[in-house]
């Protein structure tokens, strides 16, 4: 996916309000208010709207019908467009990509070459970085970590202090949660229980097994003191723990 957003040729509008550089492009479209501010080569075009106290510096275009709220920052060469929304504390930065009708909002971050689009969305205290994708209906959220080039889709859930690299795809109705270190393909299994639902094991970074049922319901496991859904689970943990620990050594 290539960002091929023209540029918008230059204008100053009067704005009361708002803050505006002489060197930024401003679509007559555009909603510029309530003490944005714009500076640098930055550019706002199309339907975008820019309200509150936020930032659009650098390079960085806000175009389409995206929308910034709340004090969130669009910096760097980051794009925000399609129906996308970054709001509170968000920051979009370096060449990220936030399109579709994406969300970034809390105290999240999305830099390097990530994108983020479709229904996604990262939120809390969430960074996404490095080349990787989030899309589908995902949800990055907590102090997790997604970087390299993963990619993130589907219903995934990616909470707590999670973190994901590499060159590997996550989808379906994965939860990862505390502890998860992921690097590649076999250090994620997703299975569905008999009465319809879903549960992920991951690898954790001391190489044991975490389970994730729900946002509110990640972690290490500890067989004998963690309660398991389904007995059936106990023989893959234990299976998961001597592989992953071997593959740690």
């Amino acid at each position: 996916m290539f960002k091929t957003i023209a540029l918008l040729t230059h204008r100053t509008p009067d704005r009361a309000g708002t803050s505006i550089d002489d060197r930024t492009s401003i679509a007559a479209t555009a909603r510029v208010a309530a003490g944005a501010l714009v500076q640098g080569e930055a550019v706002v075009g199309g339907s975008a709207v820019a309200l509150g106290t936020v930032t659009v510096t650098d390079r960085a275009q806000l175009v389409e019908h995206g929308m910034l709220g709340g004090t969130a920052r669009l910096q760097g060469r980051g794009v925000l467009s399609g129906w996308a929304a970054a709001i509170e504390q968000a920051v979009i930065d370096g060449d990220a990509w936030v399109f579709g009708r994406a969300v970034v909002s809390g105290r999240a971050s999305v830099a390097g070459h990530a994108q983020v689009f479709g229904d996604a969305t990262v939120t809390a205290g969430a960074v996404v970085d490095g080349h990787a994708w989030i899309h589908g209906h995902a949800t990055i959220t907590g102090q997790a970590w997604v970087s390299g080039r993963a990619q993130v889709g589907g219903h995934a859930l990616v909470c707590g202090t999670a973190s994901i690299s590499g060159a590997l795809r996550i989808g379906g109705h994965t939860v990862i949660g505390d502890g998860a270190d992921i690097t590649r393909p076999a250090d994620v299994e997703t299975h569905r229980l008999s009465w319809g639902e879903y549960v992920t094991l991951y690898r954790c970074d001391d190489g044991t097994v975490g389970l994730g049922r729900s946002e509110n319901n990640h972690g290490p496991v500890t067989l004998g003191r963690t309660h398991l859904p389904d007995g059936r689970l106990t023989a893959l943990i234990e299976e998961l723990t001597e592989l992953w620990a071997l593959a740690r050594a």
